[in-house]
């Protein structure tokens, strides 16, 4: 992710008009010898191993955390107290209660935060939100997101995100997360969750393990899915897998409206399909719209000839560049991925128990706790 990062700043002043001046000043790595080459290799001035020297010194403006998740509540909260905007990486923490506190603490300084939910800013996606803002699809009825990935058949070492104890998130925190972020970005908020959760602890190609050898021995969920009730009354379905054959990095959309339906695989993703229910019997069903500089936050004007992961990146960073020098605001925020955080905590506890949960109840008794 500091590889995809360091790549998005310096491509964010060609894909989004930036009147700010993006210096790549110091890379921090805990090793010496790490954080110099890389540096090194990926553009950056200086390299550093000590991040509190880093977030303190007055030649950095901004700090963006890429560290595992156990780390981010400390380097943001040292980060902020120090005056700096900050850009973390989801999930914004493994913890509820860490959670809220960098929210709070974020906006107690007044300062720009934002976390990588980076899929939200693929401008497909964009349009999809100003379509539905404008009412065009009508009062929303049901929404289904699938997050599905085969990672573990072909990666033989996940590295920290195996195990809780290096912070882990397991499919529902790490990649579900983003799929939660869209369902709340394009839906609102989730209010209840009912779910399942399953490992086979890292296996590919193996069974899932029995559920009680999954919670007695506090491993990272392989699978998880769960369905949803919304504030605004819809329902909604969602699957994340990191053990799902086939499926490269593959993220799928559906909402239903009362005026209409929407689709989106990012997969393809310079499109979206648009059904009106007030088309034509004769021409009814879905159409296909390719982004292109009619678009927001594109860049070309002939549509079809692609987005890429690290636009996308770019994109988002941009937006948090314009704020962190603009004194402005951007999303997602740590707000917004507190309440993702507080929507995987009750995913987790539902799982465990079997029974529906309360967002806002499983987040207080976590804070509580």
């Amino acid at each position: 992710m500091g590889k995809a990062h360091s790549m998005a700043y310096a491509l964010a002043p060609g894909v989004v008009d930036l009147d700010v001046n993006i210096v790549k000043h110091t890379l921090v790595d805990a090793v010496p010898e790490v954080a110099a080459a890389a540096a090194e290799r990926l553009g950056w001035k200086h390299s550093s191993s000590d991040w509190r020297a880093v977030v303190e010194s007055d030649d950095v403006d901004v700090v963006d955390i890429v560290t595992p998740p156990q780390f981010h509540q400390e380097i943001a909260m040292a980060a902020l107290a120090a005056g700096k905007p900050v850009f973390c990486e989801k999930p914004i923490t493994n913890d509820a209660a860490e959670a809220l506190r960098m929210a709070e603490a974020a906006e107690a300084s007044g300062l720009a935060n934002q976390v990588g939910f980076n899929y939200r800013h693929t401008p497909a996606i964009s349009l999809l939100k100003q379509i539905i803002d404008h009412g065009e699809l009508g009062e929303p009825l049901s929404f289904r997101a699938s997050y599905m990935q085969d990672g573990a058949y072909f990666i033989d070492d996940f590295g920290w995100r195996s195990a809780k104890r290096t912070g882990g998130s397991g499919a529902v925190g790490d990649i579900g997360s983003h799929v939660i972020d869209l369902a709340e970005y394009l839906n609102g908020p989730i209010v209840r969750v009912s779910a399942m959760m399953r490992t086979n602890g890292g296996t590919a190609g193996a069974s899932w393990l029995p559920e009680d050898e999954r919670l007695s021995q506090d491993l990272t969920d392989d699978a998880g899915t769960w369905v949803a009730q919304f504030a605004n009354g819809s329902i909604g379905t969602f699957v994340a897998s990191f053990q799902a054959y086939g499926r490269k990095n593959q993220i799928r959309l559906e909402l239903d409206g009362t005026k209409g339906a929407a689709e989106f695989d990012w997969n393809r993703r310079e499109e979206l399909k648009i059904a009106r229910a007030d088309d034509r019997v004769e021409d009814s069903g879905f159409k296909t719209v390719l982004v292109s500089d009619a678009h927001r936050d594109v860049w070309y004007p002939v549509a079809g000839i692609g987005i890429g992961y690290v636009e996308g990146s770019a994109i988002q960073l941009a937006r948090f560049v314009e704020a962190a020098a603009n004194g402005g605001t951007s999303r997602p925020d740590f707000a917004d991925a507190a309440h993702v955080q507080g929507v995987v905590t009750a995913i987790q506890e539902s799982a465990r128990t079997g029974a529906w949960v309360e967002v806002a109840a499983a987040r207080a008794a976590t804070v509580g706790a």
